[in-house]
């Protein structure tokens, strides 16, 4: 197989050119990069990763964490969404992504999130969390490597979308349609501070508007369909009069919907409905789905790009992302 030095050779540089060039090293004339680049690709040459960051103490891998709770993970496609954004810039840099997963046991993770720490392996971490008292930042900080937080928590560098103004979009959009009596479906407070962040400008903007928020029928999913179908259910049994539901997200949203046309309650008509994440499903459902955009994959692309800026020793600033009320088929006016 050829290596580096037979790149250099057909190159005409030194074998450091050959190295700079691969790297994405700056400070290389175009002309020489065409050249490494030209030879590279008659030779067929590939580096050796393991090789490469025994030089350049760089692995080229990125980490990318999201905390485990609930239902799996890749049943959610906000989950897909975010890591299409990470993984098309990481991959347009010449980075790797590495998935990890760690279960929570009670306030600690499991252990082989402390191995991924210490074995080196990554040049960086992006930590998808938003779950409050999660030890995952603290843990990342131990072995001081460098994080981009895609959530809530306090950190130097993270990112999240506007969740406080979404929730205030949601409450507005169906107060403007006229709805005083309305249903609401979460999950509870100890869960998802971004989805604490959605109920805080629903009560605001409830509030603001001459409503009693506290006086609002609320329940609490899991985040699923089927919690959603579920709790759909108990606020009709409780609460019939209701004319609109708002979820904080989509999934429970769609399952709302579905448990509504088991009944025959037909939407927008009889019931409103709308959602939170403006997943690829909502706009393909029957009616398409009312729902708050967090702009998913924006949020991926923008933390990828933070956690590179940083590892290029650059300082990134804090960003927070506006959301986006997408108007569709599942809200209208009461009868």
């Amino acid at each position: 197989m050829p290596n580096l030095q037979d790149v250099a050779k057909l190159a005409g540089v030194s074998t450091a050119t050959v190295s700079k060039v691969l790297s994405n090293t700056p400070y290389v004339s175009e002309a020489t990069k065409q050249k490494v680049v030209d030879a590279v690709a008659t030779l067929g040459y590939r580096p050796h990763l393991a090789a490469r960051s025994l030089v350049t103490g760089k692995t080229q891998t990125v980490g990318v964490v999201f905390p485990y709770l609930y239902d799996a993970l890749f049943k959610d496609p906000l989950v897909l969404a975010i890591l299409e954004g990470i993984e098309d810039e990481l991959t347009q840099r010449n980075y790797h992504l590495l998935l990890s997963t760690p279960r929570f046991t009670g306030e600690n993770v499991d252990d082989t999130f402390y191995q991924l720490m210490q074995s080196g392996y990554i040049d960086g971490l992006i930590a998808i969390d938003s779950v409050p008292h999660s030890p995952i930042t603290s843990i990342v900080k131990r072995y001081n490597v460098p994080l981009m937080v895609l959530g809530y928590h306090n950190t130097p560098y993270n990112v999240h979308s506007d969740d406080y103004h979404g929730g205030g979009l949601l409450m507005a959009h169906v107060l403007s349609l006229g709805h005083q009596h309305i249903g609401i479906i979460g999950v509870p407070n100890d869960k998802n501070m971004a989805v604490n962040e959605r109920v805080r400008g629903l009560r605001d903007k409830a509030i603001n508007s001459g409503i009693s928020f506290d006086e609002l029928p609320q329940v609490k999913g899991d985040f699923s369909n089927r919690s959603g179908a579920i709790m759909m259910s108990q606020l009709l049994q409780t609460n019939p009069e209701i004319t609109a539901v708002i979820c904080l997200n989509d999934r429970m949203a769609i399952g709302a919907m579905q448990y509504l046309h088991t009944q025959g309650i037909k939407i927008p008509d009889e019931m409103t409905v709308v959602g939170y994440d403006n997943l690829s499903i909502s706009e393909l459902i029957t009616p398409a789905l009312t729902t708050v955009s967090q702009h998913a994959t924006q949020l991926g692309r923008k933390s990828a790009q933070m956690l590179l800026e940083l590892l290029n020793g650059q300082l990134p600033f804090t960003a927070v992302l506006p959301p986006t009320l997408l108007k569709r088929g599942t809200s209208g006016a009461p009868r």
